[in-house]
């Protein structure tokens, strides 16, 4: 727990919090900018992001963006233009047909978990989450008041989850 949350009065966070530990992608990404400005050369593979700049084209995309006066939320399921693209893509690439209303546009595949867990989860049910696993899947589902459950994979099967250990692991309180 940090200082600023053992400062605050009691009852004042959410139980939930308890029940999640620091983020290790937080910590590892922490270490790599501490080791970088001690003159380290460090690549950062913790949160995620490109050890470059962001192209200029794109740059470029996002200010010509703003000039046209793009700066407002978007619809909560995405920009239209994006999930016709979406769509069209679905059809040209995978030759799968889908609307634009079977579209969804999320910040990233978290989110859409995180929201998924919160909306069904109840104290008690369990969420299956092969191992190995992003570091945060277990914390969402603990923070959604559900108990992560985790079969293991093995590399001399790709990491793929097997039938037989899928099977062990569903319970009467699996969702």
């Amino acid at each position: 727990m940090s200082a600023t949350a053992k400062s605050l009065p009691k009852g004042f966070l959410a139980e939930s919090l308890g029940r999640i530990q620091p983020s290790p992608t937080i910590a590892a990404t922490q270490k790599a900018r501490d080791l970088v400005a001690a003159g380290r050369d460090v690549i950062s593979l913790g949160v995620g992001e490109p050890d470059f700049d962001t192209p200029d084209n794109i740059k470029e995309a996002a200010v010509a963006a703003i000039r046209r006066g793009e700066t407002k939320y978007t619809a909560v399921e995405g920009i239209p233009e994006l999930r016709r693209a979406i769509a069209g893509k679905f059809k040209r690439e995978n030759g799968l047909d889908y609307a634009v209303a079977q579209t969804f546009v999320a910040p990233g595949g978290k989110a859409i978990i995180y929201n998924a867990l919160m909306a069904t989860l109840n104290p008690g049910d369990e969420v299956i989450v092969p191992a190995p696993y992003w570091v945060s899947y277990p914390d969402i589902a603990l923070l959604a008041g559900g108990t992560p459950v985790m079969p293991h994979t093995a590399l001399a099967d790709g990491f793929k989850l097997r039938p037989e250990a899928l099977e062990r692991a569903i319970t009467a309180k699996t969702k």
